[in-house]
C-alpha cells in the first residue's frame, strides 16, 4: 500500500514539474516613430527622456539631428524618418522624445515619438529575418496582441555612422 502512495505522490510531482516550466520570455519596449509602432529588447534601452536641446552640427548626413547634453554626455541623436522615409529629408518626430541605447563604445539616442509600453513576449513570438546583418536596421518582427511589429537593431545605426563619418 505504501509503494502505490509513493508512486502516486511521485507521478503527481512529474506532472507539476511539466505544468510549472517557463516559457521563455524577454522584455521589449514597444513605440512609436511618427505613427508606426516599432519594437527594441528593454535591455538595450539605457533610459527615456525627454524636452533635451539639440545641438545641430554642420556637415554631417541628414539622419545625424545633432548632440544633445544628458548629465554633461553628449548623445548623438538620430532621426529615424530619415532613414526608413523614401526621401531623405523626412522631418523628425514632432515630440522631443530620445531613446538612448546601451552601448559600449558609444553614445547613441534614437529620437522617437512616443513610449507605448513595456511588456514581455514569449520568445517564441520572434520571427527573425534570415539574412539580417550587424548592418541591418530590422532584425525580425516580434507579434503583439496579434499585430506584427518590426524589431529595431540598434547597432545598425552605430554602424551606418561609422560608414558615413568614419572612426571618429
Amino acid at each position: 500500500m505504501n509503494e502505490e502512495i509513493i508512486e502516486e505522490i511521485e507521478s503527481k510531482e512529474e506532472i507539476k514539474t511539466v505544468n510549472t516550466e517557463d516559457k521563455a520570455m524577454t522584455t521589449w519596449l514597444i513605440f512609436l516613430i511618427s505613427g508606426k509602432k516599432y519594437a527594441v529588447r528593454s535591455s538595450d534601452v539605457v533610459e527615456i527622456i525627454s524636452d533635451l536641446s539639440i545641438y545641430h552640427i554642420p556637415f554631417m548626413p541628414k539622419y545625424i539631428e545633432g548632440l544633445l547634453n544628458c548629465r554633461g554626455e553628449p548623445f548623438t541623436v538620430v532621426n529615424p524618418n530619415s532613414i526608413f522615409e523614401e526621401t531623405s529629408d523626412a522631418a523628425p518626430p514632432e515630440k522631443s522624445l530620445f531613446m538612448i541605447f546601451k552601448r559600449q563604445d558609444d553614445q547613441l539616442s534614437l529620437h522617437i515619438s512616443d513610449i507605448l509600453l513595456f511588456t514581455k513576449i514569449e520568445d517564441t513570438e520572434l520571427k527573425l529575418i534570415p539574412d539580417a546583418t550587424e548592418e541591418s536596421f530590422f532584425l525580425g518582427t516580434v507579434n503583439y496582441d496579434g499585430e506584427e511589429i518590426p524589431v529595431l537593431n540598434p547597432n545598425a545605426f552605430e554602424v551606418l555612422i561609422r560608414k558615413d563619418c568614419g572612426n571618429i
